[in-house]
């Protein structure tokens, strides 16, 4: 028998809910979602099983969902049941059989007659023809061929490796046979670490220049070197440590706001200088701030005021460069 649509020719159209029955559909979504929600604490449970109840409902409601809007409802129940569910696995007690060595213990005394000689069973009594029949019965269970340690051609006698001396380079004996040390063919004297010496030229320096002229140093023409980058980074470096150490001090001039550099003679002030609450200040100078700054005081040309080490420091009188007064 031919369908309506044979006959006719016209494709039949889908079945389209009203809006009653859409609202209706809705209405049943949001009373199980809020059922769920409202007892989800005893869905929870591992002996309950109205969670799956639950489910059915919604697969039931499923089949009437034609639009996304009842869709979304239908999602959002899907991902609260998930939630539950996963929640409800968590609280299953999976160790519910669980091996207890003490329990096999005493089944396998009890299977092979033995006894426990002390009181707290930490000695048992089992007697050797208790041990074979109990080898006879468990091995039934066994299909393959017990292992059995057998040596094939006999035993490996242990032999201690000697201990070899260690060889020494026929090159490094000395005539009598002693190892002779290797010499040295060059040292570098000059290369030793200096920062220390430095930073005591530095000191020595600064306390000069107050001596000739008792009013603070301008920072930049004591660190500056017009002719070394480098040499100027470093006075910077060596400066920083008799800051710490309560030497000197760095302030900030009053009538021209430029940092100075004071040094600190009597004891009793670079301890009160020390036990200050300082504040640590980066500085931060690159080449061209460097070549900007010897334009600005008129220093190509001089000689800086630091020295190293090895040469004899430049006296204030000799200096064309300004000092900051206070």
């Amino acid at each position: 028998m031919e369908s309506n649509e044979e006959q006719t020719g016209i494709p039949l159209m889908p079945y389209r809910q009203t809006d009653n029955e859409r609202m209706l559909l809705r209405k049943e979504y949001r009373k199980l979602i809020k059922e769920v929600q409202d007892n989800k604490e005893e869905l929870i449970k591992p002996e309950c099983g109205q969670l799956l109840d639950h489910v059915n409902v919604a697969n039931t409601l499923f089949k009437r969902v034609t639009t996304t809007r009842e869709g979304v409802l239908d999602s959002k129940f899907m991902a609260l049941s998930v939630t539950l569910a996963g929640q409800k696995t968590n609280l299953l007690q999976t160790d519910l059989v669980a091996f207890e060595p003490d329990e096999f213990m005493e089944k396998l005394v009890t299977k092979m007659e033995g006894r426990f000689i002390t009181e707290d069973e930490d000695k048992v009594d089992i007697s050797s023809d208790s041990w074979k029949s109990m080898g006879e019965y468990v091995s039934k269970f066994y299909t393959s061929v017990n292992p059995v340690l057998t040596v094939m051609s006999g035993t490996f006698d242990f032999v201690p490796k000697p201990i070899r001396p260690t060889a020494v380079k026929a090159t490094e004996m000395a005539a009598d046979g002693r190892a002779d040390p290797q010499h040295l063919t060059r040292f570098d004297g000059d290369k030793k670490e200096a920062t220390p010496e430095e930073i005591e030229n530095v000191l020595r320096v600064i306390r000069d220049l107050y001596k000739n002229q008792p009013y603070p140093i301008d920072y930049f023409e004591l660190v500056v070197d017009p002719e070394s980058f480098g040499r100027t980074i470093e006075n910077a470096f060596h400066l920083a440590f008799l800051v710490k150490d309560g030497f000197v001090r760095i302030f900030l001039d009053d009538e021209n706001s430029i940092p100075v550099v004071e040094p600190i003679e009597r004891p009793e002030d670079r301890q009160s200088q020390m036990n200050k609450k300082c504040s640590q200040v980066m500085v931060s100078l690159s080449m061209e701030e460097w070549r900007d700054i010897i334009d600005a005081y008129e220093l190509e040309g001089t000689t800086p005021y630091i020295k190293r080490s090895t040469q004899k420091s430049k006296q204030s009188g000799n200096s064309s460069s300004k000092r900051a007064k206070t």
